[in-house]
């Protein structure tokens, strides 16, 4: 599955946990699992009412996609925070611009690893072109509360009168709306929520087919919070919670569906624990615990004639993660995280009729472990964060490390950059 960055289109928020300013490649960097574990810019994009807390930032991300043999594909995004009246007294408002918006069911590929092989499970996977991506969020005593607006849409119509009169329009679009909430619980804790709804649409019209189709119902929903509690002066426990549920699928069914599974329905919740600890001054560690995590997909439904049952599942119990924030001087921070998962990945099938009844079903355990490492530059105004090539350290040179880079290698030393200018 092709990884894609979001840009981030809002400010950071310091609250406990080290680092005062930081970006999208800080993050991965730390190794993206830590992400509802730690407070900055990048993730102000999933917890909407931190964005009063800064503002008046421009932030640009640049981003390629060596990890998966891409590296010519480079894309860029841009967002700009602005304070509304004097020290924000209106609110802030922030707007992101960014060529796609990738689509909401990116879970599509997890059904294929486990074999769970229906018909248009990757329903409204693909990207299109992003239209608008603006926030709002207003700070209030002991609270505040955002707002979040996506849209990304693509549209053609053709029509042509040689010969047989003809026309065809089509439209797909993604919108998102966002609601988020803080509250300062006591002078120790701090909890934050957000929900979020995403409606996708697809409509295919020909005048030479008597049905129309399109995408229904198209819709997916998250909630998640998590709360920041300074235990000691230098140790912040952050439990936290996730939930979301997707259903995808083409109407009418009739029209578009013979005798099979259709669409993609999946279900997924988990929770965890962090600890943000401060060793000193110049380093932060971060370790996280997720005792439990489970994920499942299904098709939307099945045609009436259709007699099998698919559903595939992900199960993890648990996952560890680990980072580490360094500064080794004033203007250098080095930062490398990792993450292990005991996980186990099955499907079920069954197929039925008249005579008999076949049924199938499959686990496996899986480990996964992904690490990464990261580089962030501080000048004046300006802080530039690296997501490194894991090949970097052992590819720098023969002079350095003996070893020598191979020439056919299409990746790139770096391959994400993140930029934040504060005004």
């Amino acid at each position: 599955m092709k990884k894609l960055f979001i840009v981030t289109v809002a400010v950071v928020l310091v609250v406990m946990s080290g680092a005062a300013f930081a970006t999208e490649a800080r993050l991965t960097a730390l190794g993206r699992d830590v992400a509802p574990y730690i407070c900055d810019d990048a993730n102000v994009y999933s917890w909407y009412a931190t964005l009063p807390s800064y503002s008046n930032l421009l932030i640009v991300g640049l981003w390629n996609d060596w990890e998966y043999d891409d590296g010519d594909d480079v894309e860029a995004a841009f967002g700009l925070t602005y304070a509304l009246g004097e020290d924000g007294a209106w609110g802030t408002l922030a707007i992101g611009l960014m060529e796609n918006t990738p689509g909401p069911n990116q879970d599509s590929w997890m059904a294929s690893e486990i074999w769970g092989w229906w018909d248009s499970r990757d329903i409204f996977d693909w990207s299109l072109y992003n239209r608008y991506m603006l926030m709002y969020g207003y700070q209030m005593e002991g609270m505040s509360f955002g707002l979040f607006f996506s849209r990304a849409c693509e549209a053609d119509k053709y029509e042509s009168d040689y010969g047989d009169p003809y026309e065809q329009e089509w439209k797909e679009a993604y919108t998102t709306l966002g609601l988020g909430f803080r509250m300062d619980i006591g002078e120790d804790m701090v909890l934050d929520a957000a929900f979020d709804y995403t409606k996708a649409s697809y409509l295919y019209t020909y005048t030479d087919i008597d049905a129309d189709e399109e995408a229904d119902p198209g819709k997916a929903m998250a909630f998640r919070a998590r709360m920041f509690y300074n235990w000691r002066e230098d140790i912040t426990f952050v439990p936290y919670f996730d939930f979301s549920t997707q259903d995808f699928a083409y109407s009418p069914v009739d029209e578009f569906y013979s005798d099979e599974g259709y669409g993609f329905k999946t279900t997924a919740f988990k929770f965890g624990i962090g600890a943000n600890m401060k060793v000193n001054e110049d380093n932060m560690i971060l370790f996280a615990i997720e005792p439990f995590a489970y994920w499942k997909g299904e098709p939307s439904g099945y045609t009436d004639d259709y007699e099998d049952e698919w559903e595939t599942t992900v199960k993890t119990m648990p996952k560890f993660i680990l980072a580490l924030e360094s500064d080794l001087t004033d203007w250098l921070t080095f930062r490398t995280g990792c993450s292990k998962s005991l996980a186990k990945y099955g499907y079920s099938w069954s197929d039925a009729d008249d005579s008999e009844e076949y049924w199938e079903n499959y686990d496996s355990d899986f480990d996964p472990f992904t690490w990464n490492l990261g580089l962030g530059f501080h000048f004046g105004d300006f802080d530039i964060d690296c997501v490194l090539n894991k090949d970097v350290p052992f590819s720098m040179g023969y002079w350095l490390t003996g070893y020598q880079n191979n020439y056919d290698n299409e990746t790139t030393p770096v391959g994400m950059i993140s930029a934040v200018y504060h005004f």
